[in-house]
């Protein structure tokens, strides 16, 4: 393990604030995608409600803070944008969505992320997805862009036994983004988790465990473009953002770009 992703939220804010005056000058917010020639997010507004307290030594009462703080964004009717920290984040947050059953989760990872215990422990950046799917309210994972070494063959079998979608990189490089979406099923209320290291490591080198041949910008944004007309997406999250491991402070302004445009999505 290499620490430091604990700073990814600060390291995503700050890049963030890049983009704090898009649209102001014509008073309408929102940004201009000038590839469709369309104003995008005019009138939405984001609002950041802090960080869930993280006890140390106690991670039952950690994700239960993080549950209670994603209920309650729900509650307003807002969409909420998880950041983390490392991965492991995605259940507590996940766990909060029971009302939208049957939920789809749709995971850009380079790793499967669904082993079932790591050193004898059940919630580590290891398996996330292993716990999200005994969720009652989870009918299935999609994950794209899973390469490298990390993932074992046992949890890629027991994966697809489960009746989950795994598309690899090299699906997304020979298929294309359009194929593998008309494929999919109607997804209905979807969940997106974005772990950086799903896009190649030239562009997002700032996280723990990067892997060659990875995803780009544009195949990832592309992607969730176009799963948005499949059904509605009820939350997000982006994890694993290390800024201890980045040049250029790149990986934090790919990430802040990448949310941005990825709630555009949900709105357009």
């Amino acid at each position: 393990m290499r620490p430091g992703c604990r700073q990814g939220p600060r390291a995503i804010r700050d890049a963030s604030t890049r983009f704090g005056f898009l649209g102001r000058p014509t008073g309408t917010g929102g940004f201009f995608d000038i590839n469709s020639s369309a104003r995008r997010l005019p009138g939405v507004r984001f609002a950041d409600c802090g960080d869930a307290d993280v006890i140390y030594f106690d991670q039952e009462r950690t994700f239960a803070q993080v549950r209670q703080l994603t209920s309650a964004i729900l509650e307003k009717g807002a969409l909420p944008v998880a950041l983390g920290g490392d991965h492991s984040v995605s259940y507590p947050v996940v766990s909060a969505f029971g009302a939208f059953a049957p939920l789809t989760i749709v995971l850009i990872d380079a790793h499967l992320d669904y082993r079932d215990l790591s050193l004898g422990l059940r919630y580590t950046n290891n398996s996330p997805f292993r716990r999200i799917s005994e969720l009652d309210f989870v009918e299935r994972i999609i994950t794209v862009g899973v390469r490298g070494i990390k993932s074992t063959d046992l949890e890629y079998r027991e994966a697809i036994a489960a009746g989950h979608l795994v598309y690899s990189n090299y699906a997304v490089f020979e298929r294309g983004v359009e194929e593998i979406v008309n494929e999919l099923p109607n997804l209905g209320s979807y969940y997106v988790s974005i772990d950086i290291d799903g896009l190649d490591p030239s562009i997002a080198p700032g996280t723990e465990s990067p892997e060659a041949e990875g995803l780009t910008f544009t195949q990832v944004k592309q992607f969730l473009q176009r799963i948005a007309t499949k059904g509605n997406m009820v939350g997000l999250d982006l994890v694993e953002v290390n800024p201890y491991l980045d040049h250029a402070e790149l990986t934090q302004h790919m990430a802040a770009q990448l949310l941005i445009e990825t709630v555009a999505t949900r709105f357009s």
